[in-house]
């Protein structure tokens, strides 16, 4: 079961919706509320809910939706959390990004608890990526403009169930294209049937190490190569003194995580192999992209 959120505040993830009750016959459930607005499912493998709160600061949500749809009669069990959500930046790129949650620092400044991650939905969210990337990309009208990205983890809320953002970036005009809104609402509906019975399963599990934000080289690893991304640790992350037991949080954090990638030309020759040895000592494998089979 996929509970996917979004909310009032967020004009990427209004569109977002719009384009699933357009793509699917999603069923609104009269006699069920969540923070006073409707919800809906599809089929048995999905409900999808509205909050008001601007949803990097709505700590929790995993289990007050289960809590108060089954206080009205509604059971169900949240496997993965997708968030529908817009991407702002500086420089107004266009992105459709996808990526998991929490904070290496110190300071939750976006949401979340300080030096704490979300489970990560590694096969989910890297499948979201590769359909994300198909859909728009490969469409006979393709959104030729946008880059299509995984992030590293970062930002708010907290939550104990496996989750991950998808986004329309980054600013108020791209966060109301339609076009965008259709691509992601396409990928979603793809993402809840390999949801059911997903072959990609099989993938082994990385922790992504090192390079920038955006992480352009685990994003091209993961459409090409037999990978599921987990939680992704950035240089700027590591350079600023990330310490051992947050390696050990994001390890823990990545369900299934087997292997190690490191982006290696993000790192000195010292710290690669420091790290490598850390990872190792650990009993996980640092992988390189030709060490993994092709799609």
């Amino acid at each position: 079961m996929i509970l996917i959120v979004y909310s009032t505040e967020d004009l990427a993830g209004i569109n977002i919706f719009q384009r699933l009750m357009e793509t699917v016959d999603w069923e609104l459930q009269d006699d069920l509320k969540f923070d006073g607005n409707e919800v809906y499912t599809y089929k048995k493998n999905a409900v999808l809910v509205n909050i008001n709160e601007y949803h990097l600061y709505f700590d929790h949500v995993d289990s007050s939706a289960q809590g108060a749809l089954g206080d009205q009669g509604f059971e169900f069990n949240p496997e993965t959390v997708i968030f529908l959500s817009k991407h702002r930046s500086a420089s107004g790129m266009k992105t459709l990004t996808v990526h998991p949650i929490g904070n290496y620092r110190s300071k939750a400044e976006y949401g979340g608890s300080p030096e704490k991650l979300v489970p990560a939905s590694p096969h989910l969210m890297t499948e979201a990526l590769r359909k994300l990337y198909d859909n728009a990309k490969k469409a006979d009208d393709p959104l030729l403009e946008y880059e299509v990205t995984f992030e590293v983890t970062h930002h708010g809320p907290y939550l104990e169930t496996p989750t991950f953002f998808i986004e329309i970036g980054s600013d108020e005009i791209t966060w109301c294209d339609a076009k965008a809104g259709q691509v992601i609402a396409k990928t979603i509906m793809g993402v809840i049937d390999l949801a059911v019975e997903d072959p990609c399963k099989s993938y082994p599990v990385a922790l992504g190490m090192g390079g920038g934000h955006y992480a352009p080289r685990h994003s091209e690893v993961a459409r090409n190569k037999l990978i599921a991304f987990g939680h992704m640790i950035p240089s700027y992350a590591l350079d600023a003194g990330l310490p051992e037991y947050m390696l050990e949080h994001a390890l823990e954090s990545t369900p299934g995580v087997e292997l190690i990638y490191f982006q290696r030309k993000a790192f000195k020759k010292q710290r690669y192999r420091e790290l490598q040895a850390w990872f190792e000592e650990r009993g996980y494998k640092p992988i390189r992209a030709n060490d993994l089979g092709e799609r």
